[in-house]
């Protein structure tokens, strides 16, 4: 027994030894595991902060806004370091007996890190492009006449009533009603800057969920997904009260209940103002003020036709009365006057010209009725003295497009040159010359309207306008544009005789089978689908339609093409840009015909079998989807190219110089290049030749696909270097430039040249923009002790350089005797006129107050995400380090020291574009008043230490243009508290500012 009692003790005492081993090796199992995953948490750190600094950028510079994935990534990623941070202790305290869950949890959190880190690829991009919803005031025309000035007057005066809630303006199309609220939106603006002035286009297809996010885009907010109308109109109705709002709501075919909308009137002020056609829709409404335009008298008629023809117009006595006769056939309304009038431009002294304008005003017919006959009748007439059948085409297209919608000028000309509109013209550049000059030409006769800034231009057609052209274009057009279809037109709507058909901005999410016996459509040429949630098309639908020419599904859902679009021989044009969902292409090898394949933004992965075959094809754009590679011995065989795009968002889509060399009519280019190489030979073939324009890449190292690009469509000449070598210091050599480079992007540099003065490429080249990315040892972007010469860079813009300290380097007297040979020569300074910094979290200052006349030619400066900034302009002891007068050697004597800053050191002359944001150490702009007296605009968010602004602006003075002076000050509507405590160092009261502050939601 007591042998047994022994032997059990032995195993219990083995087992308890055991079990101490397994959990001794538990512990150090996981010490290991805990290293472990430290190691790929600072890897999703890594991650998580260069998505940081992108979105951020995005967001400051361009307005986009982040998707919802990223918002959620970045919270697990915040919980998932809280859950590390949490068993950090546990693991350092080595409680044995817990280690059994604890290398459970160090597993689970592993897992978590390396999907969290696989996941932080976003293939498909950190932010979308939002809408800019402050606002602005509208481009409009004069007012003309004493009436439009009493209604104007009459409206403003009977909103400052509290109990007048809504006013409704009425009158026939053309008579100037947007005119006249766009003139009362702008006034309100000026007048209110602490009132929110909501402006919405209503249209005539416009249903009540539409409507409700339309009005929520003006705040920057979209109403959640919700089928419920009462809880989206309580979501909008909490949304506009928030603060006082006047909501103008412009074109309505039909009344809305304001209630059911989500429209508190009254509540925090607010009220509405409509325009519409109809009297009756103003009293369905149960408008407060009812205010009928009227056409204008005749005297104001003729002011305003004379007006429109130009400046400094006098008329023979003969060729007046004519003139006041065509006036005339424009039944005084507004619309019709502008237009012909602007037909008749250049040609005010020719009596044939006016006597043959009134004889084709007075025989035009238009079916219509009434007054809208008149109209038409005149919009004819201008379209009519086009004289010209390639101009007149150009202007019927934009009326395939939604009434109101606005379209950029760029995708218009993109759009007519795949129509072969220019078909006579063989080069690229000539036809988008050609279309420039037909666009002015339309919006100088009045028939388009142009607005934006010039690198931002769109078009708009009056709903007028696109009526009359639609009607012209008569039974072989069916255009059911923006109407909310959620099928395609039924089969009795597909006449056989329809050569074009536009169904852009729908809701059609599949096209189903038919019958081809019944659908035929032997002459169609055009099928416009885009901005549909189009997935899905059977086979038959495209079995109708032989001879079609233009198919265009961009920006649908489509997932993959049916195989019967293989047999589309007769297709030239196959456009499916943003169809981000694609995948699946069948052959193009039998569409030999195709000119234009277009996925720019789409998900294709594979080049689509039989693209050897395309030996007609003139575009091929896979810019920003997701092709993965391009097989070599493609492109030689596409010898007709003239536009290329592969600047897909992977960067194993590269190229070799000798296939790209081989298309000899190629005008523009994007492209990367994995090796050194054949880089290297494509630059000696753009030194001696080439296309115009181009788009290059070499990637030698590591690349972050998702890097927010900065836009650079306004440069014709861009270069990219990412992960390379570009210091003139080391084995290998920087990597040379075409010689009219226009933009150079440098990411990633792999050695460390101390400023962008030691680049050869940057000293060596005339580059008109300069970005630099996350390039480690660089202190200041502008080095003293460089002898080499700054070209005229106008846009400098610094990204996540981690190391940069200053814009220039600072010594004791500041200015170097480099200066003068680098920076400026005589009284020419440096000719930047852009400067934007980002994400740059070792700077505490921009430069000091001695260097500021280095930016003299300064028009924009915007700083954001700058953790440690202080200061902007330091102000420094000029006397410090200053040698004595006939010393001259490494440094400026004090008079010259005092000479640089004294004349004009606290002063940017040119400055027109202030932004400050998230700075959160930020105290003061400069411990001294700077004078910038062309200061139009400043943005401040995000710097809760700023106490002082040390600016002195200039404000307008009756006569003075606005342009010239303080126009704008930008302030986050959560920061409203802080902007009221700031100090404005200047000799004016801060009170004088009051009139241009504009708060916005960030």
């Amino acid at each position: 027994m007591d042998k047994l009692n022994m032997v059990k003790e032995t195993v219990e005492m083995v087992g308890t030894s055991i079990g101490l081993a397994r959990m001794v090796g538990s512990y150090t199992n996981a010490g290991e595991k805990m290293d472990k995953l430290r190691r790929k948490l600072e890897r999703l750190t890594s991650r998580e902060s260069d998505v940081l600094t992108e979105v951020e950028y995005a967001e400051s510079r361009f307005g986009n806004k982040r998707k919802r994935e990223i918002e959620n990534w970045l919270k697990n990623v915040q919980r998932v370091k809280g859950d590390i941070s949490g068993i950090e202790p546990q693991v350092a305290e080595g409680r044995v007996w817990t280690q059994g869950s604890l290398v459970n949890q160090i597993n689970r959190l592993t897992t978590e890190v390396e999907e969290l880190t696989e996941q932080g690829e976003f293939p498909r991009g950190l932010t979308h492009v939002e809408e800019d919803t402050r606002a602005y005031e509208l481009l409009t025309v004069d007012l003309v006449g004493e009436a439009f000035g009493r209604n104007q007057d009459r409206v403003l005066s009977r909103l400052m009533e509290d109990d007048m809630l809504t006013v409704g303006i009425w009158g026939m199309g053309g008579v100037g009603k947007t005119t006249l609220v766009t003139h009362i939106h702008n006034h309100l603006l000026k007048a209110s800057p602490l009132r929110k002035v909501c402006w919405v286009t209503v249209s005539q297809e416009c249903d009540v969920p539409t409507l409700q996010q339309r009005i929520s885009k003006c705040f920057n907010h979209a109403l959640r997904e919700e089928e419920d109308r009462i809880k989206r109109a309580a979501e909008l109705s909490h949304l506009l009260k928030r603060e006082s709002t006047v909501i103008i709501l412009d074109d309505l075919w039909h009344a809305y209940d304001l209630q059911e909308v989500g429209i508190p009137l009254g509540v925090n002020g607010c009220k509405v103002i409509l325009t519409t056609r109809s009297l009756d829709i103003c009293r369905q409404m149960e408008c407060d003020e009812l205010i009928e335009l009227k056409p204008l008298p005749e005297n104001e008629a003729w002011q305003l036709f004379v007006k429109n023809l130009g400046r400094g117009v006098v008329f023979a006595p003969e060729v007046e009365s004519v003139a006041k006769s065509v006036a005339k056939e424009c039944a005084r309304l507004p619309l019709g006057i502008v237009v012909v009038s602007g037909s008749m431009r250049g040609k005010v002294e020719d009596i044939h010209e006016w006597r043959s304008a009134l004889k084709e005003l007075k025989e035009a017919r238009f079916e219509g009725k009434g007054m809208e006959d008149k109209v038409f009748r005149v919009l004819k007439f201008s379209f009519d003295r086009l004289h010209d059948p390639v101009v007149q085409q150009c202007f019927l297209h934009l009326a395939l497009y939604p009434e109101d919608f606005v379209i950029l000028i760029e995708d218009l000309l993109r759009n007519l040159v795949y129509l072969d509109v220019f078909s006579d013209l063989k080069s690229r550049e000539a036809q988008y010359d050609r279309g420039h000059t037909i666009v002015n030409k339309l919006v100088n006769v009045c028939l388009l309207e142009k607005s934006g800034p010039p690198s931002n231009e769109h078009l708009k057609m009056h709903d007028l306008v696109r009526d009359m052209a639609i009607n012209m274009m008569g039974s072989q057009c069916t255009v059911k544009a923006g109407l909310g279809l959620h099928t395609i037109p039924a089969q009795e709507e597909w006449a056989k005789v329809l050569k074009k058909v536009s169904l852009i901005r729908n809701s059609i999410e599949e096209i189903p089978a038919v019958r081809r016996q019944s659908w035929a459509l032997p002459r169609l040429l055009e099928l416009h689908m885009s901005y549909n949630i189009l997935n899905g098309i059977d086979g038959s639908f495209f079995c109708c339609m032989p001879a079609l020419q233009v198919l265009d599904l961009s920006f649908t859902e489509i997932r993959k093409l049916p195989r019967s679009i293989s047999n589309l021989v007769n297709l030239k044009h196959l456009l499916l840009r943003h169809c981000e969902c694609l995948r699946c292409v069948p052959s193009l090898a039998n569409m030999r015909a195709l000119r234009t394949l277009d996925f720019y933004g789409s998900g294709i992965e594979e080049v689509p079998e039989g693209l050897h075959e395309l030996v007609n094809l003139r575009c091929l754009d896979f810019g920003q989807s997701n092709l993965e590679k391009l097989p070599p011995g493609i492109l030689p065989k596409l010898s007709n190219m003239q536009t290329l795009n592969l600047m897909s968002q992977c960067n194993s889509l590269t190229v070799q110089a000798q296939e790209i060399m081989s298309l000899s009519k190629l005008e523009k280019l994007s492209c990367k290049f994995g090796d050194v190489q054949s880089y290297d030979l494509y630059v000696k073939h753009l030194q001696a030749g080439g296309p115009k324009e181009w788009e290059i890449e070499l990637i030698e190292g590591t690349r972050d696909d998702n890097f927010c690009d900065v836009d650079v469509s306004i440069y014709s000449r861009t270069v990219r270097l990412l992960g390379c070598h570009v210091g003139g210091d080391g084995p290998k050599s920087p990597r040379v430039l075409p010689k009219d480079v226009q933009h150079l992007d440098i990411r990633d540099a792999v050695d460390e040249p101390k400023s962008s003065t030691d680049i050869p490429s940057i000293t060596n080249s005339k580059l008109t923009m300069c970005i630099l990315r996350r390039i480690h040892g660089m202190k200041y972007a502008v080095s003293q002790s460089s002898s080499s010469p700054l070209p005229s860079i106008e846009s400098l813009v610094l990204i996540s350089m981690m190391d940069l300290r200053a814009l220039a380097e600072e010594e004791p007297c500041a200015v170097a005797t480099a200066v003068p040979g680098v920076l400026y020569v005589g009284d020419k300074f440096w000719g930047l006129k852009e400067l934007d910094i980002v994400g740059c979290n070792k700077m505490k200052r921009l430069l000091t107050h001695v260097l500021l006349p280095l930016l003299a030619n300064l028009e924009k400066l915007s700083i954001s995400y700058c953790d440690q900034m202080e200061v902007v302009i330091a102000m420094t002891e000029v006397d410090m380090g200053c040698k004595e007068e006939g010393d001259t050697g490494g440094s400026y004597t004090r008079s010259e020291a005092n000479h640089v800053h004294l004349a004009s050191a606290l002063s940017l002359p040119k400055l027109k574009t202030l932004g400050l944001r998230v700075l959160r150490a930020l105290k003061s702009i400069c411990g001294a008043a700077i004078s910038c007296h062309s200061l139009q605009r400043i943005s401040l968010t995000g710097c809760p230490k700023l106490e002082c602004i040390s600016l002195l602006v200039r404000l307008p003075r009756d006569g003075e243009p606005r342009s010239d002076c303080l126009q704008e000050i930008e302030i986050e509507r959560d920061e409203e508290e802080w902007w009221e405590s700031v100090v404005w160092n200047d000799s004016l009261s801060k009170s004088f500012l009051d009139p241009y502050v504009k708060y916005f939601w960030f």
